[in-house]
């Protein structure tokens, strides 16, 4: 029985990957159990629901697994068979079969025999094929039974490589397949749980990694960040990182001089990272471009603090951050923190419950200074006048306030709305604009109209909550326009140079703070 465990032992080393049916699982035990005749396999599910116990049997503990129901003992016969990657692509790109045609023995009687036209019967269709096949760039197995690299050095012309879902187990196996391919710089990993490398391994086996840019490591058990800086040691020249579904909650700062050292992505979608404080800790990334961190419940978003005329030294590259589908309470607050970033141009985020991606969009052009795309949605010019007028009047009482309290207040203030100073600069002091503002004599207002192709103006008192749907009807019966309705934008009296579009139906006059004597024009 020692014999045959000892065999076992080494077919099933501990944290060899098996797949049963649709279930894949991570060897624990390699052995007896009591009371049970022969030798056993003691297996952790990647399913939390798939077993019968956590490794404890019978009141012994044999092994332990993540999860009550995580662990089951099964007979090492029913274990399905593996593959090479090399067997893996040939049947999946060739429909070709290792067992019909033995390639290595081929080469060894070639060899031998130093008769390089060794040929077998229909060996030549066999060659045409593989012709193509060396020729690939791009080469895909996921969910085959993979756990082992084969011969590759044929695939001299491979930059992509896609073995999530497989049996890859350890990183010396990904090794095997790296250092065999030279032009390898795309490696998708996602699904399959790899045994951490120790140290003393990383030494060895990071010079097969040297050409690895992009690498996806989605759902891959990944539990301690820590982890992660480990694993990291091996890829000294990654650009992209994915590691979305792992479920660590905590980060740490990085040691740029050993790792990250030229990471321009990183993808934290979907990870269990709740606290913003934890995301901020990887501010000294200084070569990061796009972060993704959707989905990952965060509710707040908070940074140092750093004069409004200023930008954080954090995240100093960063273009491009993705926060869809995170339970943000306070949109106004959130992009205030942001303009704090000195480079960020593309933002995506899931609009409030109680907004709407106008109202987002609106909100976020005003109060970050670099935004160029929301949601992939460009802003315009004419887009951020209208966004940053509309802060500029919010906002004008409170400045007048604020100046008036003085320079604490002021800085308060400015804490608070980082870019309205800007807009000061650029508009002009809001001092005119408070008192008509604030004063609202009557529900109805006095407005020019007028319809631009011919120079022909209506002056007409009309109500602040009228929609500008209903002003469009008035126009096109005033003006007796058919056909097309007509698009609306006002310019304040105030303040000429400022041309607002009245681009949403079903808003009012009011939302738009068109005031008494405003213009507005009929395009």
């Amino acid at each position: 029985m020692v014999g045959i465990i000892d065999e076992v032992q080494l077919f099933y080393p501990l944290g060899t990957r098996i797949k049963i049916g649709d279930n894949y699982g991570t060897v624990r035990y390699v052995g007896e159990v009591n009371g049970h005749m022969g030798t056993w396999l003691g297996v952790e599910w990647d399913d939390g629901l798939r077993g019968k116990h956590n490794g404890i049997m019978d009141g012994k503990r044999y092994f332990q697994t993540q999860t009550p129901t995580g662990g089951s003992f099964i007979r090492p016969g029913k274990v399905g068979p593996c593959a090479t990657l090399e067997d893996a692509a040939r049947e999946r790109y060739l429909n070709y079969h290792s067992s019909n045609v033995n390639e290595s023995l081929i080469r060894e009687a070639q060899a031998s025999l130093q008769a390089s036209l060794f040929e077998v019967v229909g060996m030549d269709k066999i060659a045409r094929k593989q012709s193509k096949f060396e020729q690939l760039a791009e080469v895909s197995v996921d969910q085959t039974p993979v756990n082992a690299a084969g011969y590759l050095k044929e695939l001299t012309h491979l930059t992509t490589l896609n073995v999530s879902h497989t049996l890859i187990w350890n990183w010396e196996i990904v090794a095997s397949i790296a250092q065999q391919l030279p032009c390898l710089t795309n490696l998708n990993l996602s699904s399959n749980r790899l045994v951490l490398p120790a140290s003393s391994q990383i030494t060895e086996l990071e010079p097969s990694f040297r050409q690895l840019k992009r690498i996806n490591l989605r759902c891959c058990g990944f539990s301690d960040w820590k982890d992660v800086m480990q694993t990291a040691l091996l890829w000294p020249n990654i650009l992209s990182l994915g590691l979305q579904e792992n479920s660590f909650g905590q980060l740490a700062e990085v040691d740029r001089k050993k790792i990250f050292k030229q990471l321009h992505e990183l993808d934290l979608h979907r990870t269990n990272i709740m606290d913003f404080n934890q995301v901020a800790k990887l501010g000294n990334l200084t070569t990061l471009r796009l972060l993704n961190i959707m989905e990952n419940g965060i509710e707040e978003i908070k940074l140092p603090d750093c004069d409004s005329q200023e930008k954080l030294n954090m995240f100093v590259s960063l273009e491009q951050l993705n926060l869809l589908h995170n339970p943000i309470w306070n949109e106004a607050d959130t992009f205030n923190e942001l303009d704090k970033l000195p480079q960020l141009k593309r933002l995506s985020k899931t609009p409030h419950l109680k907004s709407n991606f106008d109202e987002m969009f609106s909100k976020a052009v005003a109060s970050i200074a670099s935004l160029q795309f929301i949601n992939k949605a460009e802003v315009t010019a004419e887009q951020r006048r209208g966004a940053e007028y509309d802060i500029w009047k919010k906002y004008a009482l409170e400045w007048m306030q604020a100046t008036e309290e003085g320079p604490d207040s002021i800085r308060e203030f400015c804490r608070r709305h980082r870019t309205y100073s800007l807009l000061v600069k650029k508009y002009g002091s809001p001092a005119d604009f408070v008192p008509r503002s604030q004063a609202k004599p009557s529900n109805l207002i006095n407005v020019s109209i007028r319809y631009q192709l011919t120079g022909e103006t209506w002056e007409k008192k009309v109500p602040r909550m009228i929609t500008v749907q209903t002003l469009q009807g008035l126009v096109m019966k005033r003006f007796r326009l058919s056909g097309d309705v007509p698009q609306l934008c006002y310019v304040d009296a105030l303040h000429p140079d400022l041309v607002v579009p009245l681009d949403n139906n079903a808003k009012t006059l009011d939302f738009y703070s068109v005031q008494e004597h405003d213009t507005v024009l009929v395009q």
